[in-house]
């Protein structure tokens, strides 16, 4: 997360084993949409490239939750700033991202949609930067009181496992 253009954008870099530089001087943009965006998670896309999921405010009255994929010579895969995987009401945030095993990835956040409690949300990308599953994601855990602050690991057959706590 930089804020070099007056906000938090979105930067990624290559660096091989030997600290030498493979992208653009000072990152390539994955999102400088209007807005902050911050917090990014990474992962390895299985061919040379990555996936990032951040939070991003460029609704401008919410915080939403967007991915990207760049490969592995630092092109953007995927649509312009991102790809929404939650831009529900309220706010989502602290996206935490593992890989389905096929060039896409899982994503789980702390979504505030409710309006009263923080709960436990995930979201299915594919490859191709297609959204899987329920629009603005699929609800892990929407018990009373707040559930916060998800770690995610893969299953090993496509899917994944969360925890939080609650």
């Amino acid at each position: 997360s930089d804020n070099r253009s007056g906000n938090y954008d979105i930067y990624v870099q290559r660096v091989n084993t030997s600290g030498s530089v493979h992208w653009t001087t000072d990152g390539v943009a994955l999102c400088t949409a209007a807005g902050d965006q911050q917090y990014p998670t990474i992962i390895s896309d299985g061919a040379g490239g990555a996936i990032v999921t951040w939070y991003d405010s460029r609704s401008g009255s919410n915080w939403d939750i967007y991915a990207q994929r760049v490969n592995a010579s630092g092109a953007i895969q995927w649509t312009a700033n991102g790809v929404a995987l939650c831009s529900a009401t309220g706010n989502q945030q602290y996206p935490t991202i593992v890989s389905d095993g096929a060039g896409g990835a899982i994503v789980t956040w702390l979504d505030y949609r409710s309006g009263s409690n923080w709960d436990i949300y995930a979201q299915s990308v594919n490859a191709s930067g297609a959204v899987q599953w329920t629009a603005n994601g699929l609800a892990l855990c929407t018990a009373a009181g707040n559930q916060q602050y998800p770690t995610i690991i893969s299953d090993g057959a496509g899917g994944a496992i969360v925890t939080w706590y609650d």
